[in-house]
């Protein structure tokens, strides 16, 4: 699993598109800390860490999401990794923690923000940790999921595609959840990956939305095990 990790975070920055990714949350997030920090003369994170700096997330899990599986497979390197003597559950959980370290280290450029904001406003800690706690949790999540779709496809445009469309889709959820059937939008609506959130921009700490999050995590990373066994005895 360690040996997985390493791979991951060395084949990540050896190629271009590692700093591709950098540039793009670099560039996205700060358009996001213009419009809902600085523009609006506040001090205030909560709307910062909010549904559109997400938006940005999820693209750049999107364009991540090409390297998981999927260029694995088109590259052929993926019969290395089910003949290997690890376990498919290490394998699965050493891309996760590699693809979860790189897009945390995206995030870590928040820090800049928040070095701004504390220097010239008034800085609201509780809520500041609320959010990390969720962003870590919702982040887990997001990328667990990419890494079972990218594990359904050798098309790297596939999976990214992929991706996107389920991850905005398990945002925007409640809106689709108002043209269908009560009984069917209840379900839909408790599928929304960022209803889940709006506790921690609020600056509480809740279990149900941990649970959500962790459970959401689990179950996806348990079913792309199942996708990469079925194809290894295929």
């Amino acid at each position: 699993m360690t040996a997985i990790w390493k791979r991951e975070l060395v084949s990540f920055f050896k190629n271009p598109i590692g700093y591709f990714v950098f540039m793009i949350y670099a560039f996205l997030s700060a358009i996001v800390f213009c419009l809902f920090v600085i523009w609006q003369n506040t001090s205030y994170l909560g709307n910062y860490f909010g549904m559109w700096l997400f938006v940005v997330d999820i693209v750049v899990i999107a364009v991540m999401s090409m390297r998981f599986f999927s260029e694995e497979r088109k590259n052929k390197t993926d019969q290395l990794l089910l003949t290997s003597p690890l376990s498919l559950y290490s394998l699965v959980i050493g891309k996760f923690l590699g693809a979860y370290t790189i897009i945390l280290s995206c995030t870590a450029l928040n820090l800049i923000y928040v070095v701004i904001v504390d220097a010239f406003g008034t800085m609201d800690y509780g809520a500041l940790l609320s959010n990390t706690v969720g962003t870590l949790l919702i982040l887990s999540a997001m990328i667990s999921i990419s890494l079972f779709i990218s594990a359904l496809t050798e098309n790297q445009i596939a999976a990214a595609a992929g991706s996107f469309a389920v991850l905005f889709l398990l945002m925007i959820v409640d809106y689709l959840a108002m043209f269908m059937p009560t009984w069917l939008a209840k379900a839909m609506m408790s599928l929304n990956i960022y209803s889940q959130y709006e506790d921690f921009t609020n600056g509480i700490i809740s279990l149900p939305p941990v649970i959500y999050y962790i459970s959401v995590t689990v179950i996806s990373l348990f079913l792309t095990v199942k996708v990469i066994e079925k194809r290894r005895w295929n």
